[in-house]
């Protein structure tokens, strides 16, 4: 039951990685060997998705359904630590059945996850729906910042922490999007400048406790269950930087790229247990304008960044007179 899954990339798609093209070739194999021995009597499995940092196999056994997750490349030590961090204190999130960050048994990092039911967030499209079900995640957010976490950015499979403060992890995850990269072409050296001065080394962004973050709560990393209503199943795939400001997680959310009601149901959630203050309502602007233009850079949208480096002047201009 496991063979059809082993497939083999077309080798012209510069897409794929080796070390994709690696895994992919014998994932029957991996599969088997990864799963047979929980002694979960599986019936069916089915690929559900195949990039470069993560494949995702669903295991369907006789009495429910499972998740293994492999990372072809870097590692899963982020996820496992933030499933670990819920399951303390009984959030929702998938639960971490086995897993292994050792690269011991196959030659990559893979976890063994509970599969829930529903569907993500993103595939919702009834905007009262969307902020209902924001509204629930922005609560559970507001409860996974109260966990402190033991450093900045993310673990290593050994468990350190090697990033030593907050502005290091914001500038590894720029680095991991490309931005640092694109920043000082789209936008000039001058405003690029400008930028960081206002984010990365602004004294408003310091954050001298680290807490657990999500670090990427949009639509497509929340599940629900939707029907006449909605009702949130879990956050689900945690990204980097998952040790720092919780406004972080804040200032993704409220990215310009996501719909307005989900904005506002994320917001509307987190301050049901108590109103931001304005030095937090601060971070999250500057750290706001960071994800925006990170996402702008990403877009590569011609129109979008003609005009990024005004635009960018602009906010900056607002935040210094806010």
């Amino acid at each position: 039951m496991w063979s059809h899954l082993s497939q083999n990339p077309d080798p012209d798609d510069p897409s794929c990685s080796d070390a994709l093209r690696r895994v992919m070739a014998r994932l029957g194999d991996y599969a088997a060997l990864l799963i047979e021995p929980l002694k979960a009597l599986p019936i069916g499995a089915a690929l559900v998705t195949a990039t470069n940092q993560r494949i995702e196999v669903r295991i369907a056994t006789q009495t429910s359904n499972i998740l293994l997750v492999i990372a072809p490349e870097s590692d899963l030590a982020h996820e496992v630590f933030v499933l670990r961090a819920m399951a303390h204190k009984a959030l929702p999130a998938p639960r971490l059945i086995a897993h292994d960050l050792s690269c011991t048994t196959v030659p990559f990092t893979y976890a063994i996850l509970s599969s829930l039911g529903g569907v993500t967030l993103d595939r919702v499209p009834d905007a009262a729906l969307l902020r209902v079900a924001a509204r629930q995640a922005g609560r559970t957010l507001r409860r996974v910042h109260q966990i402190e976490a033991p450093g900045y950015g993310a673990p290593t499979p050994s468990g350190r922490w090697p990033v030593r403060t907050w502005p290091e992890a914001l500038a590894a995850w720029l680095e991991s999007r490309g931005v640092a990269d694109r920043a000082e072409e789209a936008l000039g050296a001058e405003v690029a400048t400008a930028l960081r001065a206002a984010t990365l080394d602004h004294p408003a962004c310091a954050c001298p406790q680290p807490r657990v973050l999500h670090g990427a709560p949009d639509p497509a990393h929340i599940l629900v269950t939707s029907g006449e209503s909605v009702y949130l199943e879990a956050l689900i795939r945690p990204e980097p930087p998952v040790g720092g400001d919780p406004m972080f997680d804040l200032a993704h959310g409220l990215a310009s790229r996501w719909p307005s009601a989900f904005r506002q149901g994320i917001l509307e959630g987190y301050e049901m247990a108590g109103a931001l203050t304005a030095a937090q309502h601060e971070r999250i602007n500057r750290l706001r304008l960071l994800c925006d233009v990170a996402d702008a850079l990403a877009s590569a949208d011609p129109p979008v960044l003609a005009g990024l480096a005004g635009a960018v002047m602009a906010r900056l201009r607002a935040l210094e007179d806010s």
